[in-house]
């Protein structure tokens, strides 16, 4: 699988993730943002890291926002870690909002 392949299969394959989209609340999502809720991801492995990427980039390129909900509180840490969380908004409510 050259390398263009593999991208078209992540971007197809970011295009599963279970999306909802939301109004704006207080210091929520705005209608056009995108929420998705990993609550049923059991790790943070590459596949996953790499689908969560694409629909940030995708989301970033129509000026809208990814927020995660459902994400145990570890996973949080490593996207902080690896210098990634400043992509992501924890939901208000769930349990990384706290973290």
């Amino acid at each position: 699988m050259n390398e263009h392949e593999n991208e078209t299969r992540i971007q197809k394959d970011a295009s599963k993730l279970p999306v909802v989209t939301r109004r704006r609340t207080r210091r929520g999502p705005a209608g056009q943002d995108l929420v998705v809720d990993l609550s049923e991801m059991k790790e943070l492995d590459v596949t996953s890291l790499a689908l969560l990427l694409t629909a940030q980039q995708n989301a970033q390129q129509e000026d809208r926002a990814i927020w995660l909900t459902g994400v145990p509180v570890e996973t949080w840490h490593t996207l902080r870690a690896m210098g990634l969380g400043r992509f992501f908004k924890p939901f208000p409510g769930s349990a990384g909002a706290a973290a």
